[in-house]
């Protein structure tokens, strides 16, 4: 495991040498970060509560969602199709590393600094506007929340690095990989809650893995599933992860037998 971690070793670093980028990155997710805060504000201003959520629920929704985003959401896999669009992929095969865990470390390093710096964005927030942030009190709650988190965590990222593998068959593999980001992140509740919707578009969407990316762990966290639903909930998530490893190994192993590594 130690070349693992000297590969996310190193990405951490020429992640944070790219200063202008970074900085613009951060940014944009501190702006949207800000405006949301500002619509839920006004929206609960007059009122006790929304769909369900007073003002410190909602609030705490929002923030949890903008670490959730910098978590679950940060990739490098989009990388992987130009990789094997440009023959690049045939140095990583020669080495002693899979490839697969060789780009889940390089994930991590991206997740990794992104989370940092929206953890000290959101406590410069709670700070600055005196957020009243509702949190577990029990150790169990924080335990099925971090649990949750880490399957998320894992979900996406077996989707991002098969989404990758579409380049063994196109090179115009950003298209379609844009449109199916921005859906995740829609049906994720990465954007808002679930279940101000109506309950035939929640129907809908919990019928994708999309759901467990973000919603599912903060429902967790603000206390609003029992735990039958907490159970369900895990199992769900779980079957997602199975089929959907599953998938990418047979992506994987198709696209591997139509390599060429031309370019190389």
């Amino acid at each position: 495991m130690k070349k693992y971690w000297c590969i996310f070793s190193i990405y951490w670093q020429e992640g944070l040498s790219k200063r202008a980028s970074f900085l613009i990155e951060r940014f944009r997710a501190l702006v949207v970060l800000i405006s949301f805060y500002y619509f839920w504000s006004a929206l609960l201003k007059h009122r006790t509560s929304f769909a369900g959520y007073d003002r410190s629920q909602m609030l705490t929704y929002v923030l949890g969602m903008n670490v959730l985003r910098s978590l679950v959401f940060a990739t490098r896999t989009e990388e992987i199709s130009g990789e094997i669009n440009h023959g690049r992929l045939s140095a990583y095969l020669l080495k002693p590393v899979n490839f697969m865990l060789y780009t889940l470390f390089r994930d991590l390093s991206e997740k990794s600094i992104n989370i940092v710096s929206s953890f000290i964005e959101v406590f410069g927030l709670v700070l600055i506007f005196h957020v009243d942030l509702k949190c577990p009190h029990d150790l169990q709650t924080w335990l099925l929340f971090f649990i949750a988190c880490a399957g998320a965590t894992w979900l996406y990222f077996i989707l991002s690095f098969m989404t990758g593998c579409w380049g063994f068959w196109t090179s115009e593999a950003w298209g379609p990989r844009f449109l199916l980001e921005l859906f995740l992140e829609f049906t994720a509740g990465a954007f808002f809650p679930l279940d101000v919707l109506p309950p035939m578009a929640q129907h809908i969407i919990k019928s994708f893995p999309s759901p467990y990316l973000v919603f599912f762990p903060l429902q967790i966290f603000l206390g609003k599933l029992n735990s039958h639903q907490i159970l369900n909930g895990f199992s769900i998530q779980l079957f997602w992860i199975l089929v959907i490893s599953a998938m990418a190994r047979v992506v994987w192993s198709k696209g591997m037998q139509n390599y060429s590594s031309a370019g190389s």
